[in-house]
């Protein structure tokens, strides 16, 4: 029997308490975002023996290129890449879960989990190949820490606090809806061709905001949906849809 994205969200909520909730591993290094309002400021969170990490600043145009991996396990997708402060993506890998969800109308944690463990080391080595660059030559290593299932976000953390003690780099911790809305402004091209503030729209996954982003750390959010994200309802409507015409 084929469940819907609603009855595998109720299932997940009885068993975990939230469907997109902060991961365990998150919150034992003291980061445990609860809404996008809560979020941290991006290049200011340390590592595990609490070392501040700070990118070269704007006023220094001549500052050399920091080297960054980013790690996102949030969902049903396992991907990494190398990206650097002036805005280019010198690297990036993705091992997708589609296949193995598609049976059950929606996203299973355990078997996305699963799916992250496997995937894992293996996308990290392929970014970090693409990018032609080591381990030891990175400045810092981001990774997403929420919102998100927290059985797959456990697992892109303990990955990048792995590589962060390795290789004596600090960890930089990213609220999933923050790092959508300031990535506009590397796909407009330069930070210039999007200058604060701007209005945003998030329509992700379980996530719809309207927010008016300030600056960097610096939100406002004006609206949300009362129920349910848009995509969550689509998802919805489509396996709905799909069913009554089979039927």
């Amino acid at each position: 029997m084929a469940h819907t994205p609603v009855v595998m969200r109720q299932a997940v909520k009885r068993l975990y308490g939230s469907v997109y909730a902060p991961c365990r591993a998150a919150a034992r290094f003291g980061y445990a975002p609860s809404s996008f309002a809560a979020c941290s400021r991006p290049f200011t969170a340390v590592d595990s023996r609490q070392r501040a990490f700070t990118p070269p600043s704007a006023a220094q145009p001549d500052s050399k290129p920091i080297y960054v991996l980013g790690i996102e396990s949030s969902c049903d997708d396992t991907a990494a890449a190398v990206v650097t402060s002036d805005g280019r993506v010198l690297g990036e890998a993705i091992a997708t879960q589609a296949d193995i969800h598609a049976p059950f109308g929606g996203v299973v944690p355990n078997l996305a989990q699963e799916a992250h463990r496997a995937a894992i080391e293996r996308v990290v080595d392929s970014a970090l190949t693409s990018a032609s660059i080591s381990p030891a030559k990175l400045d810092a290593v981001a990774v997403t820490v929420g919102p998100g299932l927290s059985l797959c976000l456990d697992v892109g953390v303990r990955k990048a606090h792995s590589v962060s003690r390795e290789y004596n780099i600090p960890l930089v911790h990213i609220h999933h809806m923050e790092a959508h809305a300031l990535v506009a402004r590397m796909a407009a091209g330069s930070p210039e061709a999007l200058p604060f503030p701007f209005l945003c729209l998030l329509v992700s996954g379980g996530h719809n905001l309207l927010v008016l982003v300030k600056g960097v750390g610096n939100y406002m959010q004006l609206g949300t949906t009362l129920d349910d994200a848009l995509g969550e309802l689509s998802s919805v409507s489509c396996v709905e849809f799909s069913s009554c015409c089979v039927s």
